[in-house]
């Protein structure tokens, strides 16, 4: 599948806003301004990388709201030397993740790519792998499926994969600890793009990416838990990591699901790349797509031209969100 690329006219409209932005933004503070990257988020504080590629500590103003790794953001230096941050530029994209409130809590941002990290150990969850992928569809992010722990026994659920997923144009990749060629496919897919790795604990997000990158000594892995089999959070704050050879990847808190609890049943269906043409030939506006009488998605399970399981996978999501 192609990636998706922003042409010169984008480009320049983006750093022509920006120039306007900065402008705007100086005029209020009476102090130069700079854009700068947030690297990584403290609490009240956040590390970012100036345009001269310099990092920062700097003070986030009470008054903006969640900075998150991946945020452009306007900061100046005050009179004290301290760096502050005053501005966000708005994001073309953010995940997030539910607060104890249930309240979406951005974790990263500015993200063009999804990784969907599975194994076969811990045992795979095909609906969360699902709402992984309805989620990019939402976001308009490109989204690829990475089997990782292929030195495991692995062929069934290979197979399983290719089978179900690359007919529709999903980019699927194979990892393990001696494939030495699955790491290159994977740096490949990387380039250009400013990717997230998602997954559930234990698939080995981490490790992957400690692996792209050996010579950043804060990526933390942890083995599964014997007991459990589920893993070990291993990521506390999410943070930007520059790729050698181009492109960036945010590595984010694990988490089993992000924020898809606000997305009503037929926008998550449109996430179902294979249902989307379908919806509009439902019987019924409001069609629930379980029983309702003339619901093309039925229709097309029956006459196979969907498969079962990604239908089973979606009334699973769409039950577990009305709960």
């Amino acid at each position: 599948m192609s990636k998706r690329r922003i042409s010169d006219q984008q480009s320049a409209r983006i750093a022509k806003k920006q120039k306007l932005y900065r402008q705007h933004t100086a005029s209020e503070h009476n102090l130069p301004t700079a854009d700068g990257l947030v690297i990584a988020r403290y609490a009240r504080h956040a590390q970012i990388e100036s345009e001269e590629g310099t990092r920062i500590r700097c003070l986030i103003r009470p008054n903006l709201d969640s900075i998150v790794a991946g945020d452009r953001v306007v900061w100046q230096l005050e009179s004290d030397g301290q760096g502050v941050i005053i501005s966000r530029y708005p994001r073309h994209s953010v995940l997030g993740r539910p607060d104890k409130r249930g309240q979406l809590r951005p974790v990263a941002a500015n993200i063009t790519q999804m990784m969907v990290v599975v194994a076969p150990k811990p045992e795979i969850s095909w609906s969360l792998l699902d709402s992984y992928l309805v989620l990019a569809e939402h976001l308009h992010l490109e989204a690829c499926i990475v089997l990782n722990k292929i030195d495991l026994a692995a062929e069934e659920l290979k197979q399983q994969l290719v089978r179900q997923y690359e007919p529709l144009g999903y980019s699927i990749l194979f990892t393990g600890r001696s494939d030495t060629k699955g790491y290159k496919h994977l740096q490949k897919a990387l380039d250009d793009e400013t990717s997230v790795f998602v997954g559930q604990s234990g698939v080995g997000k981490s490790s992957l990416i400690a692996h792209i990158l050996p010579g950043e000594s804060g990526i933390q892995t942890a083995a599964i838990s014997s007991n459990s089999e589920l893993g070990c959070h291993t990521t506390s704050n999410s943070f930007y990591y520059h790729l050698p050879t181009g492109g960036a990847l945010i590595d984010s808190p694990g988490v089993r699901e992000f924020g898809m609890w606000h997305m009503p049943p037929n926008e998550i269906a449109k996430g179902y790349r294979e249902f989307a043409p379908l919806l509009q030939h439902c019987k019924f506006r409001d069609c629930n797509h379980r029983n309702a009488p003339g619901c093309a998605l039925l229709n097309a399970v029956k006459e196979g031209l969907i498969t079962s399981a990604r239908y089973n996978n979606f009334i699973k999501i769409i039950t577990q969100l009305a709960k």
